[in-house]
């Protein structure tokens, strides 16, 4: 029995001692691991600015330990308390149920670049003009890094910090920052990365435990699109999104794991019923012919992302009753059901439109109050 263990039974252990900066740090990263269960400000959080030293104590090593092992708790909480089916590669086949009765328990494991990002958070003076700012170097992530990643950029979401997070190496390098936050990281001078750490070891539960989260950004991108009137705003998102797309589906193909593309077809269905495209209403009329041609072009990036999960349903009804693969094909022709025919000739008009040097007047208009509740 450890020491810490006999102070515990004989309720004589100490509450724990640490420097103020190693206590800033554990308050930022516990309210990162909260998300919205959380009670504190994360702006005020930010802008405590305080020097951290280059290494914590074991104190504060400790505390940082407990506060990571509670990042699965947050993900089940975000969406992994919901039934339904998934085909995890271990022999078992199509399985239904909550998240952790379809997974077996994985580790998620977390390196020296989480405790990187923490220091550089609470050391950036995020009320400072933005040239202050230290950069924070890319370097190699595992999945439990990058949820953090992920958590830091949805905690700073409605706040000024978001932007100056979202420009960080460090952040770009992280493949799941691109799946939920694309819009924000499209400006980066770095590209997209590969995606294939999340279609294996704890990648799938972590991406089907955000899968609703990532399907509702997705969903609101689609709707800002329609007010963007810079072309060149609209063609650099566009074409980060179709990257991002192209690579998260090569990799989900590569691994046999089409389902984990599901957010997509999550977030284009209410679309669809709505009759709302991502079409934008109008673009800067000064701008060139070839220009505004090809923002609309970019603005199709989630529809042609639909139209390859249309290719996929097409493989999947030719696979046979004898055919070992038959039971993940049917749940993934029940996945598609909700587009169906109608909906990819929905989406297909919408290419088509889009594509058009003389588009139609949109007929499909709505308020921004009213986009807001599509869901």
């Amino acid at each position: 029995m450890s020491q810490r263990d006999e102070l515990e039974d004989q309720g004589e252990l100490a509450i724990p001692q640490v420097a103020q900066s190693e206590h800033d740090l554990l308050m930022l990263a516990r309210a990162l691991v909260a998300g919205p269960d959380s009670r504190d400000d994360i702006w005020s959080l930010l802008c405590a600015t305080r020097q951290v030293a280059p290494k914590i104590g074991p104190t504060c090593a400790n505390l940082l330990e407990d506060t990571l092992r509670q990042v699965w708790r947050s993900l089940w909480q975000r969406g992994g308390t919901q039934p339904r089916a998934s085909y995890p590669l271990d022999g078992r086949g199509p399985v239904r149920g909550r998240l952790w009765e379809r997974y077996q328990p994985v580790e998620l494991a977390f390196s020296s670049a989480t405790l990187q990002l923490l220091r550089w958070l609470v050391q950036t003076p995020f009320a400072a003009p933005a040239s202050t700012y230290a950069k924070l170097p890319a370097t190699k992530l595992t999945v439990g890094d990058q949820v953090m990643v992920y958590f830091a950029l949805d905690a700073a979401r409605a706040t000024p910090a978001l932007q100056a997070i979202a420009a960080q190496p460090f952040v770009q390098a992280a493949p799941l920052a691109w799946l939920g936050f694309a819009t924000y990281l499209a400006a980066g001078e770095h590209g997209v990365p590969a995606f294939d750490s999340l279609t294996e070891g704890a990648g799938p539960i972590v991406i089907e435990a955000l899968s609703g989260e990532l399907a509702r950004r997705w969903q609101a991108s689609e709707l800002a699109k329609r007010s963007i009137t810079n072309p060149a705003e609209l063609i650099e998102l566009g074409e980060a999104q179709d990257a991002v797309l192209t690579g998260w589906f090569d990799a989900c193909d590569r691994s046999r794991r089409r389902d984990l593309a599901g957010f997509v077809l999550d977030a284009i269905a209410p679309l669809i019923e709505r009759e709302v495209s991502p079409s934008p209403l109008e673009l800067e009329p000064g701008a060139p012919l070839s220009v505004r041609a090809r923002a609309r072009t970019s603005a199709g990036s989630l529809l042609r992302a639909v139209t390859r999960w249309h290719a996929w349903d097409q493989q999947h009804r030719g696979v046979r009753f004898i055919d070992d693969d038959y039971a993940v094909a049917q749940l993934l022709l029940a996945r598609f059901e909700r587009i169906g025919s109608a909906g990819i000739a929905r989406v297909n008009g919408w290419l088509a439109d889009l594509a058009s040097l003389a588009p139609l007047p949109p007929s499909d208009t709505v308020s921004s109050s009213e986009g807001n509740r599509i869901s």
